[in-house]
């Protein structure tokens, strides 16, 4: 009985933002933001990229409020299109990356000691940064989502990454064990270690 209420709510909201209704809007934002957010944030590489691809997914929604049809398919529109979105932001991204040009080489001298340059060269050469970046890609993904929704529920992440409900407990055990074990090895010196 629950369930139906909750779909019978969900059905009212895309009817009264379909017709215009700013409030059943923001519900409908605010109910499934954690999903949308958590899934561009699996597939971008920064957190400016995810709130691009998180624009992108609410504008389609906005386009497309009328043809939705099946208010139980709403979560699952917005990770295809959210899925979607980051793979073309991917792509664009690649189109316009210099090839042979390193980063550092495209900040003008003037702007090389800037203390928020110093302190994203710190961060992206930390430990945790640097063992988060050696992490399978799979790890990384669900780790991200893990962390920027952290009150999604399991079946809202399996939705989002497109994989097993019963694969993201394991998953997550295995991700942070090796993430922590990566972690630990960076802290031997390199005297011992070699």
């Amino acid at each position: 009985m629950h369930e139906v209420g909750e779909t019978g709510a969900a059905a009212v909201l895309l009817h009264r933002a379909a017709a215009g209704d700013q409030q059943a809007w923001r519900e409908l934002v605010d109910r499934n933001a954690p999903v949308v957010w958590g899934v561009s944030r699996a597939f971008s590489a920064n957190a400016a990229d995810a709130e691009d691809i998180c624009q992108a997914t609410w504008l389609l929604l906005a386009e497309n409020l009328e043809r939705l049809r099946d208010p139980e398919s709403l979560s699952a529109w917005l990770v295809t299109t959210a899925r979607r979105e980051s793979l073309r932001l991917h792509r664009a991204r690649q189109r316009e990356s210099p090839v042979g040009l390193d980063a550092e080489s495209l900040v003008g001298a003037e702007h090389a000691e800037a203390p928020e340059h110093k302190v994203l060269r710190e961060w992206t050469s930390s430990r945790l940064a640097q063992s988060f970046a050696e992490l399978p890609q799979r790890c990384q993904q669900l780790l991200r989502v893990l962390a920027v929704a952290p009150e999604a529920s399991y079946a809202q992440v399996s939705e989002a990454l497109g994989w097993p409900r019963g694969t993201i407990g394991p998953k997550k055990s295995r991700c942070l064990a090796e993430l922590r074990r990566r972690m630990l090895a960076s802290d031997v010196p390199e005297e011992v270690a070699g």
